[in-house]
């Protein structure tokens, strides 16, 4: 009987098929690590080195790597009773890399991006990056990312070496390390450096997240349903094997100038008329949520702990939530012009993290409380970093074109995307702003409102990444 890939998966009464799918399934995919503190290990291969590389990543799959079963199994103990998974690892092969192996055979087709690599000209040109903006160690070849995590930084750092130790056995090179932390805002939400909450609308395509989900947050106007081929291919093609499965993997740094993205929002504040704590609403017009993750499209003020996320856009024409805001460009929500059903092919699980190459002054939840623009300038702005933290994105994809670059392309980088003239979208929107900029009503919920045209973007700069394949555990326990 073969694997059931279009549901969603009922993972603690797996039959006998589903659970050697999980056991050869690496975690995060289906549902995030969880762990706060992070490295990312590129590496290359040394390409005179095959049998050698193919014998340290052997090695990693069989002693290091996690299961999405162990992962699964952690998770549950944790939340149960507060115990320690312990550290979290997972490996990733670029096509240089399996071609750095000799094992060009077994990697995934289909996909162009993943062949050519994020830098070539074609990649760089499809979602409008540009190769100037990169930092040098992304600019070279990169064959693989060892990805550790843990609750505790010296726990990353003891697994660390430990992985660095075997890619030095095979004359690997190490070519960049990248730290990541999570950061929480005083109701344990995780969120970003300018501030918001992030990481929610994540699909869920385990059974059990999806009916916690039910019970406490509600799914009678977002459905976070999805089945798990929205995030897993067939690995190891051309093989008899039935039950092991990968993805494709996107890692994007992406630093943001704190710095100026809240300088604008007091900007924007004031050219909307707005005073004292309503200024607030500059800045979720700008994202579509407020700070604590309250929607704008229900709401013209932030409402606290455990804010809705079971909602849609139906009866607002941009009048609450703006078509540009960034989370009704990223997931229209039904109100694309493709439909729900359309949407739905291109969401994504999005696993990201923050990160600190240099060191923030103050916590984004600890900084002061003002009502001017001037006020802003005195008290906060010289607290803010202008670079050197930002977000790591990384997604896993069943398939990069239509997922990740079509998500970057046609949605966030599209100022006619849903509505003409509304501008690309504020946050991760790459690419020339034609004219005055779009349109922002000056008074919530009132389709009459004058309007003010206003440009906001440019405040998160693409550094540097790579297309990936997650593999199975069966693909490096058999190198």
């Amino acid at each position: 009987m073969p694997i059931v890939t279009n549901q969603p998966l009922q993972w603690r009464s797996a039959n006998h098929l589903e659970q050697q799918m999980l056991e050869a399934l690496q975690g995060n995919i289906l549902k995030g690590h969880g762990r706060p503190e992070t490295v990312n290990i590129f590496f290359r291969l040394d390409p005179t080195k095959a049998l050698e590389s193919r014998r340290a990543l052997r090695e990693i799959g069989n002693f290091h790597l996690t299961s999405a079963y162990r992962q699964l199994l952690e998770t549950d103990a944790y939340q149960r009773d507060g115990a320690s998974g312990g550290t979290f690892v997972a490996a990733f092969v670029s096509f240089t890399g399996y071609q750095a192996l000799e094992r060009e055979a077994l990697a995934p087709t289909g996909e162009p991006q993943f062949h050519d690599g994020m830098r070539n000209p074609a990649s760089l040109a499809a979602v409008n990056d540009k190769l100037a903006d990169w930092e040098a160690h992304f600019k070279g070849q990169i064959d693989g990312m060892i990805l550790v995590a843990d609750m505790v930084r010296n726990r990353v750092r003891l697994k660390r070496d430990a992985i660095a130790d075997l890619l030095k056995q095979c004359n690997a090179t190490i070519v960049h390390e990248q730290i990541g932390s999570a950061i929480k805002d005083k109701a344990d939400n995780g969120i970003e450096h300018f501030g918001y909450v992030d990481g929610r609308s994540q699909p869920l395509m385990l059974v059990e997240d999806i009916e916690k989900e039910s019970q406490t947050a509600g799914v009678a106007r977002w459905d976070p349903q999805f089945n798990v081929d929205s995030a897993l291919v067939k690995d190891l093609p051309g093989s008899a094997d039935a039950f092991s499965f990968g993805s494709y993997f996107v890692f994007r740094k992406l630093e943001q100038d704190v710095h100026g993205f809240k300088l604008q929002e007091e900007v924007l504040a004031d050219k909307l008329g707005l005073k004292g704590e309503a200024r607030e609403r500059a800045g979720a017009l700008v994202v579509g949520r407020f700070e604590d993750g309250t929607p704008v499209t229900l709401s013209d003020e932030a409402k606290g702990r455990n804010p809705p996320n079971d909602f849609d856009y139906t009866g607002d024409a941009g009048s609450r939530c703006p078509f540009q805001a960034h989370i009704r460009k990223v997931n229209p929500r039904g109100g694309g012009p493709g439909g729900a059903v359309d949407e739905r092919t291109h969401i994504m699980p999005r696993r990201g993290i923050p990160y600190e190459d240099t060191a923030r002054l103050v916590h984004p939840s600890d900084l002061p409380a003002v009502e001017t623009l001037a006020d802003f300038k005195h008290d906060v702005a010289p607290l803010l970093p202008k670079k050197g933290v930002g977000l790591l994105f990384m997604a896993y994809n069943a398939s990069l074109t239509r997922q990740f670059v079509f998500t970057q392309a046609s949605w966030a980088n599209n100022a006619g995307f849903q509505a003409p003239n509304t501008g690309i979208d504020p946050i991760i929107g790459q690419g020339v702003v034609a004219g005055p900029g779009p349109q922002w009503s000056k008074d919530w919920d009132d389709p009459a409102s004058a309007k003010q045209s206003f440009d906001f973007h440019g405040f998160v700069t693409m550094r540097g990444g790579e297309y990936f394949f997650a593999p199975s555990l069966t693909f490096f326990k058999t190198l």
